[in-house]
């Protein structure tokens, strides 16, 4: 079962190689990670006014298997916790049928205005 989905066409810029963060072309860990918080931060957006949005503030991703770079990255929220002014998620990515990464991430809402006006 699952909360919200999306696909992720991987690109050359998603390697490793491309991002900096290795040597191959394989999705990089820091892609992975991204479309995992994209996938949440579309939830989240569906569920705020707009004068507000959220930011990452935590993530813990086990990266457990590689990808070639042209596959399809299914993300899946699988479970999700609404405390306050935060949003605690479950998340899993596939490659086909292969688990090939999974991890916990946090959200935390915030007023845009407020926000950006606190940035020094």
């Amino acid at each position: 079962m699952f909360i919200l989905d999306k696909f992720f066409q991987t690109e050359p810029e998603h390697s490793a190689k491309a991002c900096g963060s290795g040597s191959l072309e394989v999705l990089s860990t820091p892609c992975l990670i991204a479309f995992m918080e994209n996938t949440a931060f579309d939830y989240c957006q569906r569920q705020l006014s707009k004068e507000k949005t959220t930011v990452g503030t935590f993530i813990q991703v086990e990266h457990l298997a590689a990808t070639r770079i042209g596959k399809t990255i299914h993300i899946v929220i699988t479970h999700v916790i609404e405390n306050g002014r935060q949003f605690e998620f479950t998340i899993e990515a596939y490659d086909g049928s292969i688990l090939i990464g999974r991890g916990t991430h946090t959200r935390a809402v915030v007023n845009i205005e407020r926000f950006l006006n606190k940035l020094t």
